[in-house]
């Protein structure tokens, strides 16, 4: 028996009404832009309380200047494609210009973002209501989140896991590889997910332009700088490796825990520009989170291996692919500033739709994160118990909703060719006539 192209993704969308494109691109839009515009500025906290758009300045400033970044003179912990966002809002000489466009710009980012990911939504599920449903559920994520998303360049990171998204359900995989390698050269970690466009596009001899796109695209970027200032280049690597384990990171939510028992004396301290724990196995800790963060991925890709066939054929389970791949990268990472929970957005909206479960942990991760971050942030570091409760509430979240996105995989039929057997026998069954036993 020859294999669909595509499988549909339930029985009843061949009756469904057809999506209207333009209507659930223009309520994401609708939606998403009252969330940034009326409830943002009304949260009870300030728009921009523990913002990063200062250091951002700075270095527009300095560029403006005449410096030049990624030198031992000018040091940058980002990679160099962030330099772009930092110039994009213009005014290097008004810090207050230089905040409210930099607001509008990562406010236009969003829109853009949850067009991109109610457009896959789209493609998904040409029938029926769950476009309408991730169409809501984006701007719902943003209103959950907070404020963060438009005090840090990182949505700009979700906008191009949505265009990732788009490119893979497209079965464009040069583009996909293109892609990656932006998010490379933006924030480094997007690079984790290439394999799975390998795995997607089939045999070896299909691997070629993906990953030659992938690699001009995270590259190109760093090239200006190499050359001239291989040390500053360097640096941003460094910085990332030598960071030591940041208070609300997951693997040291065991030592906030015993802290909350009082039997801990975990504190913070300061370094590589964010909070640090402090406490009794920090350090073990630290050394872990690469190898956990390795073997969660693995994971994953063990999961998608073995259902290798289903995703080629199921795009909507390619989006639950790249949620459990985020979030295994998230999730145990040695750092997790609240602004990582912004790459999880467009997958978590997609695969919400689909998965109550899913929805509900991940909507309390978001609704955690926004309760925590700022507005209790400096009581956390006093280690205030009701402010630690929240950051470990959050946490713990977090994992669950790994490990229901790694059970959603692992529930997929391993051979989708006896998924299908079952169901034309099932079928065939069904519409066999009965034979009656009586006279």
């Amino acid at each position: 028996m020859e294999l669909p192209r595509r499988l549909t993704t339930s029985g009843g969308d061949a009756q469904a009404h057809r999506v209207s494109v333009p209507g659930a691109l223009l309520a994401t839009l609708v939606l998403t832009a009252l969330v940034l515009v009326v409830l943002l500025p009304r949260l009870w906290y300030r728009l921009h309380d523990v913002s990063d758009i200062a250091v951002y300045f700075d270095y527009a400033r300095r560029i403006a200047a005449g410096e030049r970044p990624f030198t031992p003179s000018f040091a940058i912990e980002y990679p160099p494609l962030a330099v772009p966002l930092f110039r994009l809002p213009g005014h290097p000489g008004d810090a207050e210009a230089f905040t409210h466009w930099f607001t509008v710009d990562m406010g236009v980012f969003t829109l853009l973002t949850a067009a991109v990911t109610t457009f896959v939504a789209c493609r998904l599920w040409p029938r029926g209501g769950r476009a309408y449903v991730t169409a809501v559920l984006f701007p719902v994520s943003v209103a959950l989140i907070g404020a963060i998303i438009v005090n840090r360049y990182d949505v700009v990171v979700a906008l191009l896991i949505a265009a990732f998204l788009l490119c893979v359900v497209s079965g464009w995989y040069t583009a996909a590889g293109f892609v990656l390698g932006l998010g490379f050269a933006l924030k480094f970690t997007p690079a984790a997910m290439l394999p799975l466009v390998l795995l997607l596009a089939g045999a070896p001899r299909r691997w070629l332009w993906p990953v030659v796109a992938f690699v001009a695209a995270a590259v190109a970027p760093f090239l200006p700088y190499v050359f001239t200032s291989p040390q500053g280049v360097w640096y941003v690597f460094q910085y990332h490796l030598e960071r030591p384990l940041q208070i609300e990171s997951v693997l040291g939510t065991p030592m906030l825990l015993l802290k909350l028992l009082g039997l801990s004396e975990a504190t913070w301290g300061h370094s590589h520009g964010s909070h640090i724990l402090v406490a009794r196995g920090a350090h073990l800790a630290t050394d872990l989170s690469g190898p956990f963060t390795l073997l969660a991925v693995l994971g994953v890709y063990l999961l998608l291996w073995r259902r290798r066939e289903r995703l080629r054929l199921s795009p909507p389970d390619q989006a639950a692919a790249v949620l459990a791949l985020v979030l295994a990268l998230v999730t145990f990472g040695k750092v997790l500033s609240p602004q990582y929970f912004i790459w999880i957005l467009p997958a978590w909206a997609l695969v919400a739709s689909r998965d109550r479960w899913i929805a509900l942990a991940g909507g309390l991760a978001l609704l955690l994160t926004g309760t925590e971050f700022p507005a209790l942030y400096w009581r956390m570091l006093d280690m205030q118990p009701e402010s630690v409760a929240v950051l470990v509430a959050r946490n713990t979240a977090l994992a669950v909703t790994f490990v229901l996105a790694c059970v959603l995989l692992w529930r997929l039929p391993a051979s989708q060719g006896a998924d299908l057997a079952r169901t034309a026998d099932g079928r065939a069954r069904a519409t066999r006539p009965r034979v009656s036993t009586t006279a």
